[in-house]
C-alpha cells in the first residue's frame, strides 16, 4: 500500500509540478493592482452560436474596467476572425469607443495572441487578460514568443450560490488538470496537438 501511495504521489508531482512552479513564479494582478499599460490583450474563447460565454464575458469586462480606470490605452480582442468581431461588438455595445478597440482575427490558439503581438512593428506595454487559472500557461507560452507584460486576472462573476461542493471541486480540478497537461505539452513541443484534442 505504501508503494502504491508513493507511486501515486510521484505521478501527481510529475504531472502538476511545472504548473505549480508557474503558479509560484508568475505574478498575477487584478484591475486594482495593475499598472498602466498601452494595451490590454483579451484572450479569446470558443464562441458558440454567436454568443459570448460567461467566462469570456469576464475577460472582456476586465478589459473595459482597465480602460475605464485609465490603466489601458486600447483593448485588443484576439480570436478567430468571426469570434473576434463578436468580441468587438460586445465591447461596443457596452460603450467602448471604436477607436479604443483593436481586432486580432488571426488567433486560432492561445499563443497566437502573442504571436501577433510579437509581430508588431514596435513593442508596447501590455496586460494579458484571462482567468487566473489560465494565466500561468499564458506566461510560459508568451515569454517563449518574446512577449512579456502584466498578467491580469479576469474579474470573477460566476455565482457559486446553489452549486454543490462536489461540482465546484470537479470543475476546478478539471480546469487545473487540463492546464497541467497543456503546460507539459508546451514544454515538450506538443502543445498544438494536445490542444486540438482537449476541450476549451
Amino acid at each position: 500500500m505504501r508503494w502504491v501511495t508513493a507511486m501515486l504521489g510521484a505521478g501527481i508531482t510529475v504531472v502538476y509540478g511545472p504548473l505549480v512552479w508557474l503558479w509560484l513564479t508568475v505574478p498575477i494582478a487584478s484591475v486594482e493592482t495593475a499598472r498602466p499599460a498601452d494595451a490590454a490583450l483579451i484572450f479569446g474563447a470558443l464562441v458558440r452560436d454567436g454568443s459570448i460565454s460567461p467566462l469570456h464575458a469576464e475577460r472582456l469586462d476586465t478589459g473595459i474596467a482597465l480602460l475605464d480606470a485609465g490603466k489601458s490605452g486600447v483593448i485588443v480582442v484576439s480570436n478567430a476572425q468571426r469570434a473576434a468581431a463578436i468580441m468587438k461588438d460586445y465591447l461596443l455595445e457596452r460603450g467602448v469607443p471604436d477607436a479604443a478597440v483593436e481586432v486580432d482575427g488571426e488567433a486560432l490558439s492561445t499563443p497566437d495572441t502573442c504571436v501577433s503581438e510579437a509581430a508588431r512593428a514596435g513593442a508596447r506595454r501590455v496586460q494579458l487578460v484571462s482567468q487566473a487559472y489560465h494565466l500561468p500557461r499564458i506566461a510560459l507560452q508568451c515569454r517563449r514568443l518574446g512577449v512579456r507584460g502584466q498578467y491580469v486576472a479576469a474579474i470573477r462573476k460566476e455565482g457559486d450560490e446553489g452549486t454543490s461542493l462536489w461540482t465546484k471541486i470537479r470543475v476546478r480540478s478539471s480546469r487545473h488538470t487540463r492546464e497541467a497537461l497543456l503546460v507539459w505539452a508546451e514544454l515538450l513541443g506538443q502543445y498544438r496537438e494536445l490542444e486540438r484534442s482537449s476541450a476549451p
